[in-house]
């Protein structure tokens, strides 16, 4: 029987995390023996679920055995995946996003431009023929929520929402609203947590041209909670950019509610990149990115093609 380790991002959020332990399921239906990791702490919003829900949390690890294949779900980037990509065989990829990956070897990749990864998932279970079991249902539930922001999200397709519907029927989850909203409250819960612990908390890093750039989002029911931490933020974040020798960093606070991101910039360069990019003034380190909630379709793209161009 092959081994398959299954393993997120970097700074694993409630998609990479539950999608691991999906994914987990799904390659185990299919003879394999799959074990679901993730690389570092969770953040509130993925803990209240895996609590409320009586899900084991994954190990933590930053390597894996060079020995068992590895399935990346969520990512597909090296800047987001473990330590050691380069040693492993990666066997599998399931993901959402954009392809930046070589692979000497074939492997089966899955991308689709859907909401979330388990959005990818739900298809495969379907087209496989294997039963969605109601814990299943509600953990890839949890992931279409979180990662559409309750449909807010520009990232959201009709396609996310004929799942839902069908996974709501398994789950007996009549009110979506009910079910997201709780997850948003516990992620917004920030009080406890260290200036460089929210900045990393949905943090991504990403190669454009010659150029590193580093993109955390808050996603909170509170922005102003932490706005008022703003200087302390503004310092880890320029701790963040030397110690990971970024050419660019910014962090998105993201309104749930209100629909609105105010990103926190450093002075200098990385003000004078955000007001070209985005058409946006910086005032007092901070730029209203109006209703751009997705990461994905409506930051990295255009700071992508931005330096690329440089």
């Amino acid at each position: 029987m092959t081994q398959i380790s299954v393993i997120g991002h970097k700074n694993p959020d409630t998609d990479c995390t539950l999608s691991a332990i999906i994914m987990a399921d799904y390659l185990n239906k299919k003879g394999y023996l799959a074990t679901p990791y993730i690389q570092g702490s969770l953040n509130k919003e993925t803990l209240f679920l895996l609590e409320k829900y009586n899900i084991p949390e994954p190990v933590i690890v930053t390597q894996l055995d060079t020995n068992i294949d590895v399935c990346l779900v969520d990512h597909n980037e090296a800047s987001q995946s473990i330590d050691n990509l380069t040693n492993v065989r990666v066997s599998h990829i399931v993901d959402h996003h954009k392809i930046n990956f070589e692979s000497n070897t074939p492997l089966f990749m899955r991308l689709e431009p859907l909401c979330s990864t388990a959005s990818v998932l739900y298809k495969m279970y379907i087209e496989a023929g294997y039963e969605i079991s109601q814990d299943i249902a509600t953990m890839m539930l949890a992931c279409i929520m979180s990662d559409s922001l309750l449909w807010k999200s520009s990232t959201t397709t009709e396609e996310d929402k004929v799942i839902a519907a069908k996974l709501q029927k398994i789950t007996a989850i009549s009110n979506l609203s009910d079910f997201a909203m709780p997850m948003f409250e516990a992620k917004s819960d920030l009080g406890d947590v260290s200036a460089e612990e929210i900045i990393t908390s949905d943090y991504k890093i990403f190669e454009a041209g010659d150029s590193n750039i580093g993109c955390g989002t808050v996603e909170t029911t509170s922005p102003d909670n932490i706005l008022a931490r703003k200087e302390e933020i503004l310092v880890g974040m320029k701790n963040i950019k030397e110690n990971q020798k970024l050419d660019f960093i910014m962090l998105s606070i993201v309104d749930i509610i209100q629909e609105i991101n105010t990103t926190l910039v450093l002075d200098g360069k990385d003000s004078e990149i955000i007001e070209t990019v985005f058409d946006s003034s910086v005032i007092n380190n901070e730029a209203n990115l109006g209703a751009r909630l997705s990461r994905k379709k409506q930051i990295i793209p255009q700071l992508t093609e931005y330096f690329n161009a440089r």
